[in-house]
C-alpha cells in the first residue's frame, strides 16, 4: 500500500521510528586498520521506474537485474580505477535511487574519486553532499558487506547529482584512493541477568489513511489502544501485545521493543499473530535487533527486535490490514551487556574551522510549524542550503502540494567573534496553522561552522513580535554531526519541548546570539548576497567524512537510517524505499 510521507514529516526528534531500517548501534571500537591489498566486486546499484510512476519495475542490487538492464560490473582495489554501469532497453521513467557499491568486509576508512555519466556525458556531481562511503544494506548483501559509495542520487535522502530522468544509460568512474580494514570489536561483555520491560511499539491510522491517530511506544496509547507489556530476562519467553477498539485502517510500524541499556550482542527469535493466527515471520529481513530512539526512550536505551513492519524499511512480515488484535512472541536466547567502548568522533563534512575567519561563515534562522510550514537547516540535503525552499517560507495546501508562503528571511555573515542576529519577517500563515497546537514544533540557528567544538555559541535571545520569549535554554543539536546547530524549541526532545509563551500566529521571529571561539573579533552585519546564490555558495568550505555505522536510505534517511538533521521528509506521493 503506498502512501504519502507528507502527513509525517518525521525529523529525527519526533519519536517515531525511523523511516529506513537502521543498523544495530552496537558500541564498537576498531583494532589498529591497514591499507587493503585486495581487489573487491563493485557495481550500481539502481531502483526505478519501467513503465510507469511507481511500478518500480527496474531493480539491481548485485544479483539478477530486472528485464531490460544490462549490466557491467567491476572489480577494484587500492590505486584502481574502475568504470561501472547500468544501460536500459527504454528510457528509465523514474529513477529513485541509485548508487555505486563496493563488496568488502571491515572497511573502517575509505576514500573514493567519483565521475558520473549520464548518456555518455559527464554530469556535475557534488561529492560534499554526503559522506564518501558508508556501510548500507543492499541486496543480498547486509550492512557489513555492501559499501555504498558517493556520487549517486537518493530520492530520499542525498542527491549528489540533479535528478535525471529519460536516460538509458549511467555510468561511475570510480577511484579507490583508499580502502582501510581493521576487526570492529566490542567492550568485555557478559550474559545479562537483568529482567527488562518489553512492550510493542505501533504507529497507524484510525479512521482515514494518513490520520495517524494510533500510537504506542510504551507510554501513554493512543485512544482505542488497549496495550499489554511484559517482562523478560535471558532464556525467558514472553508475549507484548496491542488490541485496538476498531479495525486498524493502516499500520505504518510496529516492532517489540525491550528497554536495556549497554547491550553489545543479542540473539531473539519471534511469533507473531494476527487476530489470534500466526503469520509467517521472515527473520532475515533485517537485522535481529538494533537500538533506535523510540517515544521517550533514546537510541541508548530503546532496543529494537525484528519480526515487525515498517513501511519505509524491513519488513518482516506481510502488510498487514483491517486486523484488531497483534501479538509478538519473543524469546530472548542471549542479551549481552557491557560497558561500551569509546567510539571515535565521526570526522566533520565540513573540515576543520578556519579560526581567522579568511572567508565569513553563515547563520540562518529556521523554523517549522504545526502544520508543518518550515524552512530547514543549511545542511538538510532535500530542503537546506540552494534549494529553492531554502529562500522561502514554504507551506502546504490542501492536496499536499508545495506553496510559497510570505516571509523574508534576514541571515547574517559570521566573520570572527561577536554578537548577531537573525530574522524571519513579513510572515503571514494560512488560517488553521495554529489552530491544533499553539506554539512552533522547532525553532533553530543553523550555520555552515563546522562542528568541531572549536566554537561556542551562547547567550541567545529569542524575541516574537517584538517582544522577548523567556525561558529558554538552547542546546547543541547532537544530530547535526557536520555543523553547528543550535536549537531553541523542539517539541520532540524533553529538553527543550516548551518555552515560554509567545503569540501565534506571528509575523516576526528573531535570534540574537554570542559567537566565540575565533581568533578575530567580528564586525555583525545582516548577509548581503541572497540566500541559496552562486555567489554564497563559493564561500562555503566542504570537505569529505568517516561516516558513523548507518543503513539509511535515507533512504534513507536516511531518513535512515536512517537518518540526521532536522529533517523534513517529504516525497512525491507514493514513492517508498
Amino acid at each position: 500500500m503506498k502512501k504519502n510521507l507528507k502527513q509525517i514529516l518525521a525529523t529525527t526528534f519526533a519519536g517515531l521510528l525511523a523511516f529506513a531500517t537502521l543498523g544495530a548501534s552496537v558500541p564498537t571500537i576498531v583494532n589498529a586498520a591497514e591499507e587493503s591489498t585486495e581487489s573487491y566486486k563493485i557495481f550500481v546499484a539502481f531502483g526505478g521506474d519501467a513503465a510507469e510512476e511507481n511500478d518500480w519495475g527496474l531493480n539491481y542490487a548485485g544479483g539478477e537485474a530486472s528485464e531490460g538492464i544490462t549490466v557491467t560490473d567491476g572489480e577494484i582495489a587500492v590505486g584502481e580505477t574502475v568504470k561501472i554501469g547500468l544501460e536500459f532497453a527504454n528510457p528509465v521513467v523514474n529513477a529513485w535511487y541509485f548508487a555505486p557499491t563496493m563488496i568488502a568486509e571491515n572497511v573502517v576508512d575509505a576514500s573514493f574519486d567519483v565521475k558520473v555519466f549520464i548518456d555518455g556525458q559527464e554530469v556535475a556531481a557534488d561529492l560534499t553532499k554526503g559522506d564518501n562511503w558508508w556501510y548500507e544494506e543492499t541486496g543480498d548483501f547486509d550492512k557489513t558487506k555492501a559499501v555504498r559509495i558517493a556520487g549517486g542520487y537518493n530520492e530520499w535522502g542525498t542527491q549528489y547529482i540533479a535528478e535525471p530522468s529519460n536516460f538509458t544509460k549511467i555510468e561511475f568512474e570510480i577511484t579507490a584512493n583508499s580502502i582501510q580494514v581493521g576487526e570492529a570489536v566490542v567492550g568485555d561483555a557478559v550474559e545479562s541477568t537483568e529482567s527488562y520491560d518489553m512492550y510493542l511499539a505501533f504507529g497507524g491510522d484510525v479512521a482515514e489513511e494518513n490520520d495517524w491517530g494510533l500510537n504506542y511506544a510504551g507510554g501513554e496509547a493512543s485512544e482505542g489502544i488497549t496495550a499489554t507489556d511484559a517482562k523478560i530476562a535471558v532464556g525467558e519467553t514472553a508475549s507484548v501485545k496491542l488490541e485496538f477498539a476498531n479495525p486498524v485502517v493502516n499500520a505504518w510500524y510496529f516492532a517489540p521493543f525491550i528497554v536495556a541499556e549497554n547491550v553489545v550482542d543479542a540473539s531473539f527469535d519471534v511469533k507473531v499473530l494476527v487476530d489470534g493466527q500466526e503469520v509467517d515471520v521472515d527473520m532475515s529481513a533485517g537485522d535481529n535487533w538494533w537500538y533506535e530512539a523510540t517515544g521517550d526512550f533514546d537510541d541508548k536505551h530503546a532496543v529494537r527486535i525484528a519480526g515487525g513492519y515498517n513501511e519505509w524499511g524491513a519488513q518482516y512480515i506481510a502488510e498487514p490490514s483491517g486486523f484488531t488484535s497483534l501479538e509478538f512472541v519473543v524469546t530472548a536466547n542471549s542479551i549481552k551487556v557491557g560497558t561500551p567502548a569509546e567510539e571515535a568522533k565521526p570526522v566533520s563534512a565540513a573540515g576543520d574551522v578556519d579560526l581567522d575567519c579568511a572567508t565569513p561563515y553563515h547563520a540562518y534562522i529556521g523554523f517549522q510549524t504545526p502544520k508543518y510550514s518550515f524552512r530547514n537547516a543549511f545542511s538538510e540535503p532535500n530542503y537546506g542550503f540552494g534549494k529553492p525552499e531554502f529562500s522561502q517560507v514554504t507551506g502546504w495546501d490542501a492536496d499536499s502540494n508545495e506553496v510559497v508562503l510570505p516571509g523574508t528571511f534576514e541571515d547574517v555573515e559570521i566573520n570572527g567573534n561577536g554578537t548577531y542576529t537573525v530574522k524571519v519577517t513579513g510572515l503571514e500563515f494560512p488560517d488553521g496553522e495554529f489552530a491544533e497546537q499553539e506554539y512552533m514544533n522547532l525553532i533553530f540557528v543553523s550555520t555552515d561552522i563546522p562542528n568541531t567544538g572549536a566554537i561556542t555559541i551562547s547567550d541567545f535571545k529569542l524575541s516574537i513580535d517584538g517582544s522577548e520569549v523567556s525561558g529558554i535554554a538552547p542546546i547543541l543539536n547532537e544530530e547535526s554531526v557536520d555543523y553547528i546547530d543550535m536549537q531553541i524549541q523542539n517539541i520532540w526532545n524533553d529538553t527543550i519541548k516548551t518555552i515560554g509563551y509567545y503569540p501565534v500566529p506571528m509575523s516576526e521571529i528573531s535570534i540574537t546570539f554570542t559567537v566565540s571561539g575565533f581568533n578575530v573579533e567580528g564586525s555583525p552585519a545582516p548577509a548581503d548576497v541572497e540566500i541559496g546564490t552562486d555567489e554564497q555558495a563559493s564561500q562555503m568550505r566542504t570537505g569529505l567524512s568517516t561516516p558513523a555505522i548507518i543503513g539509511i536510505v535515507v533512504g534513507a534517511v536516511v531518513l535512515i537510517a536512517i537518518i540526521v538533521v532536522v529533517v523534513i521528509l517529504v516525497t512525491k506521493k507514493g514513492k517508498k524505499d
